[in-house]
């Protein structure tokens, strides 16, 4: 008999020929039992529970819903999911610390570049007897009791055209060390010749030209030098003060000392006995900073495939001496500057150096017209003829004013730059000069052109103290040395062509009137042919000569 209250088992689902459901299928072989579908109650598509989108035929690959689609990594400045590193055994070393050095004070930037300094500073120190010899040759010196020709005040200039023309063919050849040892034996040899003669036209003839030969040998090679080892915020500070500042303390120790001196025919040690004694301290330092602290150029060991001398070198130019990220920037812009440098061939360097040859010789041969035996003489004609101070206190002032002109300059070089104390300079001693022409004669105003020559020589002495940077930046690397050391023999061949002419008033009236119209025209002209270089790397300066025109400030 058939049980009617057995539970009767539901139709099968879907068409009638569908398989019957199991009854006792899994609740997990299913996840959907028991459930509505998706599309009935509004949930997310599958791939937002867990679950691979699958591609239908027809469709694109990705759901179109009223959700967002999730992003599959978690946005930017949340905390990243991920498990320590594990370490079996132990940890691996911490990285070597960087060495950091505070660079933004002034006095922290000189410590820390301090062996750059030292690394020219031999070069500085001929140059301070070059700078008494120039003197002694316008004419600041004691008592002369022998007998004196032209020669005798020209020597010292024929003796550094020798010295440079020498200095071109050894460059790059020997080691600047060595050409800075020979070149402080040769100042020594003609300190001990002057110093141990008295009265002698022949020993001071001698003395001259050692000396000249000298300060030559060392102008281009250290000039170069200095541009090379310096680091950009420190090369117009370095270049200019072992240059013009040296070159300035050297005309003001030779100017007080020898204005003060008071000897006769028969004193046993006069003022150029001292000027040989002062002459062997100079070489003999020089020759102990040189052979203990100089420091081959960088760019030249880069140059010859050496470039582990050449990071050896870098560290040795700072302090401490290690491997820092600065050194690490040094020595790529030394190759970069290289690289730039080796791309021209002679002839290019050449057409690229003429350019720069012509506004440096402008600039250095109007730095001699301000320096000259003819200012001198005109300025011993004002005060001569006029009332008050002695000439010893005229003659001091001259060579403070002057020095002081250099120094002021020389810290200015990479706070206001070099083309604008130049500009500055070239106009205020424009005007003096027409001022001082056009009263020459008149001796009512004597003390007045003295004093105006006073700030003469102090702007002059700011006017040119950016040429020693300029040198050492500007030229093309190949013929760099070649162009410094011929730019130097046509500024001593301007000292010769002044000092062989006679002075007499009127030439002294129409030789400032002259000087003013240079000075006038230099200005004009450097506002725009003359490029600002502060801080800039050996490439970017070469870049900013590289043209005739520049109207950068």
């Amino acid at each position: 008999m058939k049980n009617n209250y057995a539970p009767q088992e539901p139709p099968p689902i879907g068409f009638s020929s569908a398989p019957p459901q199991q009854e006792y299928a899994p609740q997990w072989a299913n996840p959907h039992a028991g459930y509505p579908p998706q599309s009935e109650i509004g949930f997310a598509p599958q791939s937002q529970l867990g679950f691979p989108p699958q591609p239908q035929p027809g469709y694109p690959s990705q759901p179109l819903s009223r959700f967002p689609p999730q992003q599959s990594y978690p946005p930017p400045g949340y905390p990243q999911p991920g498990y320590p590193p594990q370490y079996y055994g132990n940890p691996p070393p911490p990285p070597p610390p960087v060495v950091v050095v505070n660079s933004h004070g002034w006095m922290s930037r000189n410590q820390k570049n301090k062996p750059q300094s030292n690394a020219v500073g031999g070069a500085g120190l001929i140059f301070v007897s070059g700078g008494m010899n120039i003197a002694w040759s316008i004419g600041f010196h004691g008592n002369l009791y022998f007998k004196v020709t032209q020669h005798n005040f020209l020597a010292w200039f024929i003796g550094g055209i020798i010295g440079a023309f020498v200095s071109c063919w050894l460059t790059n050849k020997v080691p600047k060390k060595l050409i800075l040892i020979f070149s402080s034996i040769l100042v020594m040899i003609g300190g001990i010749i002057l110093a141990s003669t008295r009265h002698n036209g022949s020993a001071t003839l001698a003395c001259s030209y050692l000396d000249g030969i000298g300060n030559g040998l060392i102008f281009a090679p250290f000039l170069a030098l200095a541009g090379e080892v310096s680091v950009p915020y420190m090369r117009g500070l370095i270049s200019a003060s072992i240059e013009q500042m040296c070159l300035g303390l050297g005309i003001l120790l030779q100017i007080i000392y020898s204005s003060a001196w008071t000897d006769s025919k028969y004193s046993s040690f006069n003022s150029e006995n001292l000027k040989g004694v002062l002459s062997i301290i100079y070489g003999l330092l020089a020759l102990v900073i040189g052979s203990l602290l100089c420091v081959e150029s960088p760019v030249i060991m880069l140059a010859d495939n050496n470039e582990q001398g050449a990071m050896e070198a870098l560290k040795r130019l700072q302090r401490p001496h290690t491997w820092t990220s600065d050194t690490d920037q040094q020595l790529r812009d030394h190759k970069l500057y290289l690289a730039q440098n080796k791309d021209l061939s002679v002839g290019q360097s050449i057409c690229q150096a003429i350019p720069t040859f012509i506004r440096l010789v402008f600039l250095r041969a109007l730095n001699v017209l301000s320096i000259s035996d003819f200012v001198v003489t005109s300025f011993v004609y004002f005060f001569v003829n006029s009332y008050g101070l002695s000439y010893y206190v005229w003659f001091c002032v001259f060579a403070v004013s002057r020095w002081m002109g250099n120094f002021i300059a020389t810290f200015c070089m990479e706070s206001a730059g070099r083309k604008k104390p130049t500009l500055l300079g070239l106009l205020v001693c424009g005007v003096l000069a027409f001022v001082m022409a056009a009263q020459f004669n008149i001796l009512t105003y004597n003390t007045g052109n003295t004093i105006m020559l006073l700030v003469f020589q102090f702007f002059a002495g700011v006017a040119f103290t950016a040429t020693s940077p300029y040198l050492s930046e500007a030229y093309p690397l190949g013929v760099k040395q070649h162009f410094i050391a011929l730019t130097f023999m046509i500024e001593m061949l301007v000292f010769i062509i002044i000092g062989v002419c006679r002075w007499s008033p009127t030439g002294g009236a129409i030789y400032f009137y002259i000087m003013g119209g240079l000075y006038i025209f230099g200005f004009v002209l450097s506002i725009f042919i003359l490029p600002e270089t502060r801080r800039l790397t050996l490439r970017e300066a070469q870049d900013k000569f590289s043209g005739f025109i520049s109207h950068g400030f």
